[in-house]
């Protein structure tokens, strides 16, 4: 068995050859058509694929003067090797080096096999044993196995958070696809806050125009253009300014009437998108089916049911929530009951 220090140089040293890359050798372009090295490049693969048959996972097996044959001539090619990398055309008798290099690497894949065949043929005959093939597809096989156990546990792992997270975010959705839906009563809420704001500009100005009508019409007998003469006129007159404030006065009254419908129906929906917001929480918190139901009552009765308007003289009937709660009061009591 070889020493741990030879092993190792000889391993760096023929790996290094194995995996030079012969194209390198050429130097076409920096040293032109007539000292290049492109006759090199194929010789040089020839030595590269002897040294590539001398699988690494032989050396082990090799002993020190053995490891040393290969390493001398691993050393020895790949000094060629760079002695073309740092060929210089401009150096003395550059014509005679050049031609003595590649006289040396084109006999040179014949020499080196004469030289390590016998180590070509132990690594070539190592790989096919069947009884080494066998082992090592044994402990192949093993890892594999060892690997597939680990990558169960894990995707079982896996797959007990993915249910956890697939509940959570089935609850999640739940409750935002039932959220979301409170953006209507948003936009409802916010286009009534505008039309709010809109007529009561309205009544501002309704008012201060009745006001400045009132004042008018104090005033209006003392302009002698408009002055009666006689009892007809006054009549005129009179009923002139009757007309004139039963108008403005009923212009007043729907602008006031129609601001405080659409402040109301602002205020309602509101109301709605935070009942349809929170709803969630309070049924979370209920203990019980049947006081599960109770709250979504409320919350529906709270969304669902006909609001007052600023138009309508009667009021709406609001006692369908308390009915269908004292319903489910009763139906709570009665499972109670069984």
């Amino acid at each position: 068995m070889a020493t741990e220090k030879i092993y190792e140089t000889c391993r760096e040293a023929l790996e290094r050859v194995q995996t030079f890359d012969p194209e390198a050798l050429g130097r076409v372009d920096d040293l032109g058509r007539q000292m290049n090295f492109a006759e090199a490049v194929k010789p040089a693969e020839a030595i590269i694929a002897v040294y590539k048959r001398i699988p690494m996972s032989a050396l082990p097996d090799f002993t020190d003067s053995q490891l040393n044959v290969i390493l001398g001539q691993a050393n020895a090619d790949y000094n060629v090797f760079k002695q073309i990398l740092d060929f210089n055309a401009a150096s003395g008798d550059a014509v005679g080096i050049r031609t003595s290099i590649l006289n040396n690497i084109k006999v040179r894949r014949d020499q080196l096999f004469d030289q390590v065949w016998q180590y070509v043929a132990y690594g070539v005959a190592r790989i096919t044993d069947t009884s080494l093939l066998e082992t090592q597809a044994r402990a192949t096989i093993q890892g594999i196995k060892d690997e597939a156990a680990k990558l169960t546990d894990q995707l079982n792992k896996a797959n007990s958070d993915a249910d956890t997270a697939l509940s959570a975010i089935r609850a999640v959705a739940s409750e935002q696809g039932v959220s979301q839906q409170a953006i209507y009563f948003k936009d409802e809420a916010q286009n009534q806050e505008i039309l709010a704001d809109k007529w009561l500009t309205y009544t501002y100005r309704f008012a201060v125009a009745l006001g400045g009508f009132a004042i008018l019409s104090l005033f209006l007998h003392k302009f002698e253009w408009i002055k009666p003469t006689s009892n007809g006129e006054m009549f005129q007159l009179i009923t002139s300014k009757v007309l004139i404030f039963t108008v403005l006065g009923y212009m007043l009254i729907m602008a006031a009437r129609n601001y405080t419908t659409h402040k109301h129906n602002a205020v309602v929906n509101r109301h709605r998108q935070n009942a349809l917001l929170t709803y969630r929480a309070l049924v979370t918190a209920a203990e019980d089916a049947s006081t599960q139901d109770i709250v979504l009552a409320h919350a529906a009765s709270c969304i669902f049911s006909p609001q007052d308007t600023g138009f309508a003289h009667g009021k709406a009937d609001i006692g369908m929530g308390s009915k269908s709660v004292l319903e489910l009061l009763t139906k709570g009591g009665s499972r109670t009951g069984d």
